[in-house]
């Protein structure tokens, strides 16, 4: 897995965090949606909640690790871990992107809103194609399951409009 000093990540686990990123980028874009902050502001919640999950998430999973092998975690573990849990931040680039060019002003911040929940249902349809196809399933089946998972996306986004009157 390690090649010249670099740690190596598999693409299973990429798309695994790519979906748990998606569906909190999603959710954070969602709530904020009623009364949206200015776009920077918005811009460094979604930075800071997914770098918080995932610090968090590396953390316990160091004291996890911790206890299961009775020593501490050397630094190659240490590292390894950050990189593995902070994978879920990748789902949060492109609307990180969106709302930043929007505080400067190249497009109006509704449209960076619109973009970042379309984008980010995007890649959780990648994300959830490439974990299906490369856990060995048709590419049929995987398929499928980036349409359902975009679909199920797709129906929270619009289900809370729904709900408000």
């Amino acid at each position: 897995m390690r090649r010249s000093g670099l740690i190596a990540v598999t693409a299973g686990l990429l798309a695994a965090r790519g979906v748990y990123g998606c569906i909190v980028v999603l959710s954070l874009l969602l709530a904020l949606e009623d009364h949206p902050p200015p776009t920077f502001a918005a811009a460094l919640l979604l930075t800071a909640t997914l770098t918080g999950i995932a610090a968090t998430e590396a953390f316990a999973s160091l004291i996890g690790q911790e206890v299961e092998r009775g020593r501490p975690p050397t630094r190659g573990e240490w590292r390894r871990t950050v990189a593995e849990r902070s994978l879920a931040l990748s789902a949060a680039i492109a609307p990180v992107l969106f709302l930043v060019l929007a505080g400067f002003g190249l497009f109006s911040e509704r449209l960076a809103f619109t973009l970042s929940r379309w984008v980010t249902l995007i890649l959780l349809f990648v994300f959830c194609c490439a974990a299906r196809a490369l856990s060995g399933r048709t590419p049929t089946n995987a398929l499928l399951t980036g349409i359902a998972a975009a679909a199920l996306g797709i129906l929270l986004a619009n289900f809370k409009p729904l709900t408000h009157g």
